[in-house]
């Protein structure tokens, strides 16, 4: 099992996201025969241990600090790094750049990526018969940061669409991290597995989030039309004091708000929050999930939604385009999930002056993405808007659907899905000795599978039954090779440009005068 050195909440996080079950060692081991995460200062006894074991063929992730007590002439200086850029290499698989603004390091023996599109980020290398990748900043700290930003998102245009949305992109820690963890049990020439993100092998997922917010009635018919054009669900979260009305019908109804604002305090949006809740509950509907106005996020909110009984919320300045986790509020673990969506709506991509066309190519690039990152395609928008572009909607939909093997769902029953992933990640051990892996679970599982990697990138999959199970060479397949627009690495820079940064201070300004932004309300 992989090991960590020390529980933390943003470390365990990432490994719950990715299905992975891990031992915490409270010391350096004689010996030991998986990867480990080395993510607290070690001492000069445990350093000598270290190298010991990576000697021996070890593979390591951890931070410069350890890295300089590890190897004799690595040095390292403090900077700030704004983002690191993908050099296309194996471990930014998936990753265009990550978002960090955060405290970290630099060093002139690192190879592999870049801070700000200039300075070499992340060090790799082999160490007697191991192997070490070491991360030039702290992966709890930044998995576990709540700041947020109104951020620009790519597109071929001078204008890039906008949104408030979470600073740190840790979706993409995560995807750095995982690809990470992958090559060290390739070095340990060791298989990789994990619990499968999808049921029945699905290669991703899609949904679609409906925001009511104060669309008219001809909107919200509007939407329902495009529903039923579709032969799929949305999810719709109402604004109960707007849309009351809608409840009569038979939709997955859930909570957006009953006074479409976010408040600093716990009372306003405990009050808030339930408020809408018991409307929805003589309607007989009984809510499960909700999305906060303008997608914001905060500690009292997340107590308030907490103490309203629901399972699930969906906030992008907390996280977005990244598998669903538990936020971590006060130093804990909450019991909500939150599910990220894709922040961008069409009413940010009219405003940054794309035509229809462009729309729908935008939305095209981001399924691409996803879908070959096996990541889900989650996206939201709002009845105005739905009904004012809905030939747009529905070519964007139609063209969701048509990717092979994706699970055309709600965001409901993705979440009831999630649940009983987490269930099996819990209950359910493995080995993999030679060719067969034995599991033991404590039930049954039709739909959920181990993914399982060797080291020379064949994959295959076994649902998580009791028993042995023989994984004849025959049951693997080639993963498929992906590859990022190296344009849209190199144009990265522009998006924290100046003249963009100073865009989005603009824009901040005026969510303040509009009262957007929690502070001010």
């Amino acid at each position: 099992m992989l090991g960590i050195l020390k529980k933390e909440l943003g470390w365990d996080r990432i490994l719950e996201q990715e299905g992975l079950k891990y031992d915490v060692l409270t010391k350096i081991p004689e010996e030991y025969f998986e990867p480990i995460i080395v993510n607290r200062e070690l001492t000069d006894t445990e350093v000598t241990k270290l190298k010991i074991l990576l000697n021996d063929g070890l593979a390591i992730i951890t931070d410069f600090p350890n890295l300089k007590k590890i190897i004799k002439d690595f040095d390292c200086k403090p900077t700030k790094i704004s983002y690191i850029l993908s050099d296309a290499s194996d471990i930014f698989k998936n990753i265009i750049a990550v978002d960090l603004k955060l405290s970290g390091y630099k060093s002139r023996l690192a190879d592999t990526g870049f801070i700000a599109s200039k300075i070499p980020a992340i060090y790799q290398g082999k160490y007697g018969n191991g192997y070490i990748v070491g991360l030039p900043f702290d992966v709890n700290h930044a998995v576990c940061d709540h700041r947020y930003e109104r951020k620009a998102f790519y597109y071929t245009s001078r204008r890039f669409p906008n949104e408030l949305a979470s600073a740190v992109s840790k979706g993409d820690i995560r995807k750095l991290v995982v690809n990470c963890l992958k090559k060290l049990y390739a070095k340990m020439q060791l298989p990789y597995c994990h619990v499968w993100y999808y049921p029945e092998k699905y290669s991703s997922v899609f949904a679609f989030r409906v925001d009511t917010d104060f669309g008219p009635i001809e909107c919200l018919t509007a939407t329902f039309e495009l529903e039923k054009n579709q032969e799929t669900i949305f999810t719709y979260f109402v604004n109960t004091k707007e849309h009351y009305y809608v409840l009569q019908f038979q939709r997955d109804f859930q909570i957006h708000c009953h006074v479409h604002k976010v408040f600093k305090d716990y009372q306003r949006n405990y009050d808030n929050i339930k408020q809408a809740k018991d409307i929805l509950e003589k309607f007989g509907i009984i809510p499960v999930g909700f999305v906060s106005p303008f997608g914001l996020w905060n500690e009292n909110l997340q107590r308030a939604i907490e103490d309203c009984d629901i399972k699930y919320s969906s906030e992008f300045t907390l996280g977005y385009d990244d598998l669903p986790f538990s936020s971590i509020i006060y130093k804990r673990k909450s019991n909500v999930m939150q599910i990220p969506v894709h922040p961008i709506c069409i009413g940010r991509l009219i405003h940054a002056g794309l035509s229809k066309d462009k729309c729908i190519k935008y939305y095209k690039r981001y399924f691409d993405l996803q879908y070959q990152a096996n990541e889900p395609m989650f996206i939201y928008d709002h009845p105005r808007r739905i009904a004012q572009f809905t030939a747009v909607f529905d070519e964007i939909l139609t063209m969701a659907s048509e990717y092979p093997s994706v699970w055309i769902t709600t965001l409901t029953a993705f979440h009831q899905w999630w649940e009983k992933r987490l269930t099996a990640l819990k209950n359910s051990q493995f080995e993999i000795s030679k060719n067969k892996i034995t599991i033991n679970t404590l039930e049954q599982h039709e739909q959920i599978f181990y993914h399982i990697i060797l080291p020379d990138q064949h994959e295959t999959f076994i649902k998580i039954k009791n028993g042995h199970h023989r994984l004849r060479r025959s049951l693997y397949k080639p993963i498929k090779e992906t590859k990022m627009n190296d344009k849209e690495i190199d144009r990265y820079h522009i998006q924290k440009s100046n003249r963009v940064r100073l865009q989005m201070k603009l824009y901040e300004s005026i969510d303040k005068i509009w009262g957007i932004l929690e502070k001010n309300i």
